[in-house]
C-alpha cells in the first residue's frame, strides 16, 4: 500500500469499526425491546435478570482456561 493512502485506509477501518459497533448496541436494545415485550407468566421477572452476568462470567471463564491450557 502506497504510504499516502495509509491515513484513509485507517479512517476507513476506524469508521468501520464504529458502525459495527453501533450496529451491535441496536441489535442488542432491539433484543431487549423484544424481550420485555413478552409476558413470561410471573416466572422470569426473578430467575432472567441473573441469567446474563453467569453466561458472560462462563463464556469469560471458558475462554480464559482455553487460552491458559496454550500455554506449556
Amino acid at each position: 500500500m502506497p504510504k499516502g493512502d495509509i491515513p484513509l485506509a485507517l479512517l476507513a477501518f476506524n469508521v468501520g469499526v464504529e458502525v459495527g459497533q453501533l450496529a451491535f448496541i441496536a441489535a442488542v436494545l432491539g433484543a431487549m425491546a423484544i424481550v420485555r415485550r413478552i409476558d413470561f407468566g410471573g416466572v422470569a421477572p426473578r430467575y432472567l435478570p441473573p441469567t446474563a452476568p453467569y453466561a458472560i462470567g462462563s463464556l469469560a471463564a471458558f475462554w480464559f482456561f482455553e487460552r491458559l491450557a496454550i500455554f506449556p
